[in-house]
This record gives C-alpha cells, structure tokens and sequence, in this order.
C-alpha cells in the first residue's frame, strides 16, 4: 500500500513542482496506513530555492493530494525542504 501511495505522490509532486517551474529531486515515504509522512526535496533547474517556494510548494501540494481524495489530510504529514549547498551525493538534475 506504501508504495501505491508514493506512486501517486510521485505523480502529484512532479505535476504541481513543474507548474511553479521547480524539480522534484527526491521523494521518501515512510509510516503505515494511518500515519504517514512524506519528505521531499525541491530544487530549481536555476539552482537555490527559497523557504518560501517551499512553503508554496508544500501548500499546492497538500491541496492536491487532498483533491485526489487518496489519502486523508489527518493522517499525513507533509516536509518540502531543498537539497542543500553542502548535502553530500546531491547532483543537479540534468535538463
């Protein structure tokens, strides 16, 4: 079930990041059926994104899975952060 979950994540995210012109970079997805929690990391094909299009994107997503219908508000959490300046192993998607 975890997995169909991330599947439709996936979908979601990369929809509603394309429309704010920023990158889904990595997506994680852990809990079981009542207490999920999602963590993705964003970035701009530009390079550096701000705490505020984070804000943005977790916002427009959250709106978007609550839209979908798939997984009820109260039983997920939601963390859109970028990969850092110092992350190890990040690499800029290529374009």
């Amino acid at each position: 079930m975890m997995e169909d979950i991330k599947q439709k994540i996936e979908l979601l995210a990369v929809r509603v990041f394309e429309s704010h012109g920023m990158d889904l970079i990595e997506l994680n997805v852990k809990g079981h059926r009542n207490d999920v929690h999602i963590q993705i990391i964003a970035d701009k094909s530009s390079g550096g994104i701000t705490i505020g299009e984070c804000v943005i994107l977790n916002k427009s997503l959250v709106a978007a899975i609550e839209q979908e219908k798939f997984l009820p508000r109260e039983i997920f959490s939601l963390e859109v952060s970028s990969p850092g300046i110092d992350r190890p192993g990040y690499k800029q998607k290529q374009h």
